[in-house]
């Protein structure tokens, strides 16, 4: 198993929180249109995944007459049991000067089917094969916890068994691949395709999740009872994909808060409370970096709003913090780090911002106080195999699916993972593990 670099759990649009690839090689079969004019050529005939693994690196490539061609639309859908990382059966991207149209992230929604994955363009098809063994295996949902000084909080462990291939979502949260989502070993819902759960200010679990009827936000106090006033329900489009609490992006780029638009032509958002359980929005579109603020009342907090320029393609990963394609992290417009793989960064109980990142170097944690200036003694590095995934603060997965905090294991065997920090700065990690 491998598990490839991603830049944070709520990415959109470019990677989930862990992503395990398990392809076969195959000979490449092209299509080609009728009219022979244009040729659209999956980079392997059959894809292979697990409910654990997803298939990941698979793209489209269009040719003209032989030459690579630029800029043309390219739609790709998944035959049923098989689904992009969103939720969503059908993908459109754009080829780029090669003649490439990456796909995301393709998971397996029904261990054991045969499906086929389809490229159109206005005058030509392709088709892949899309294969998966079955598997009749349970995993195992964990959650653990250590206090402020970084010493562990036995009190605060959980173990429970849920179905293979579920995602930690959040803490105690889980989706599985048929869409049920969990709290610990309890149903919330069914039908779901996008799914987010954070802490706020009270240690109170906030989950907002699509299904088929809209967006849902269902809420449980911090003795675990719900909290029933809290439900909020609302109408967006289908396959939107939910990047905080309230928050979602819909399939043409329209971020939401609740159902009210929030910015159009958007590629990656991240949306968490902070300590006054104000909410904050960083998003990037075709103009650069946006970070949005509402009051606990749900009011606009103007004078928080902030724009910079960053370049295209960049990814949110967390509250005004972006890493670019050129695997520059920044904060605002200011350079952090360079050569990063993966970063994951929070607010804590004082609003300072901490981010976690890897780099060829390892694992490094920085910090800013809460008026932006930097806080030098927060800085922490670690040595991680390369290619780790930050999951958390001071928190990575590693390529051979272990969980580690700084260089101490946590876990083997990890699938997926969710951390975050509480009302008390104590740290929450929970991770789904075990053979698929």
């Amino acid at each position: 198993m491998t598990t490839p670099p991603v830049p944070n759990r709520r990415s959109v649009l470019v990677g989930a929180a862990w992503s395990i690839p398990a392809v076969t090689a195959a000979t490449l079969v092209p299509v080609a249109s009728a009219s022979t004019t244009t040729t659209l050529t999956f980079d392997r005939s059959t894809y292979s995944g697990t409910l654990c693994a997803d298939i990941t690196g698979a793209y489209v490539t269009v040719t003209a007459n032989g030459t690579a061609a630029a800029g043309t639309s390219v739609t790709v859908t998944a035959s049923t049991g098989y689904r992009f990382e969103n939720g969503a059966a059908t993908f459109t991207g754009v080829s780029d000067t090669i003649g490439r149209v990456d796909l995301p992230t393709l998971r397996v929604h029904t261990a054991g089917s045969t499906g086929v994955l389809t490229a159109t363009t206005t005058d030509a098809t392709a088709t892949a094969t899309l294969t998966s063994p079955a598997s009749t295996a349970t995993q195992g949902l964990h959650r653990r916890m250590w206090i402020d000084t970084g010493a562990a909080y036995p009190s605060g462990s959980t173990d429970a068994t849920v179905p293979t291939g579920s995602r930690a979502v959040g803490t105690l949260v889980t989706l599985d691949p048929s869409g049920v989502l969990r709290r610990g070993t309890s149903t919330v819902a069914s039908t779901v395709t996008s799914a987010f759960a954070e802490l706020e200010k009270s240690n109170y679990l906030v989950v907002t999740y699509v299904d088929s009827t809209g967006m849902h936000r269902r809420m449980w106090t911090d003795t675990g009872a719900a909290y029933p006033t809290a439900n909020v329900d609302a109408t967006v489009p289908a396959n939107s994909v939910v990047v905080g609490t309230f928050f979602t992006i819909d399939p043409g780029g329209v971020l939401r808060r609740v159902g009210t638009t929030v910015a159009s032509g958007v590629t990656s958002a991240f949306a968490e409370f902070d300590k006054n359980n104000y909410q904050t929005l960083t998003w990037v579109d075709g103009t650069g970096m946006h970070r949005r603020m509402w009051t606990d009342s749900g009011a606009p907090y103007p004078s928080a709003s902030i724009d910079s320029s960053v370049p295209a393609g960049s990814v949110a990963v967390g509250t005004l913090l972006t890493l670019g394609p050129d695997a520059v992290l920044r904060k605002g417009t200011t350079l952090v780090a360079t050569g990063v793989t993966s970063a994951f960064a929070e607010l804590d109980k004082s609003n300072y911002l901490t981010v976690t990142y890897v780099d060829a170097a390892g694992m490094h944690r920085r910090m800013w106080t809460d008026t932006g200036s930097a806080f030098p003694s927060g800085s922490v590095d670690a040595t991680v195999p390369a290619d780790s995934t930050a999951v958390g603060t001071l928190l990575t997965l590693d390529p051979s699916c272990v969980l580690r905090k700084g260089t101490n294991t946590v876990a083997t065997g990890v699938t997926s993972a969710f951390a975050e920090l509480d009302k008390n700065n104590a740290e929450s990690v929970t991770w789904v593990d075990g053979s698929c």
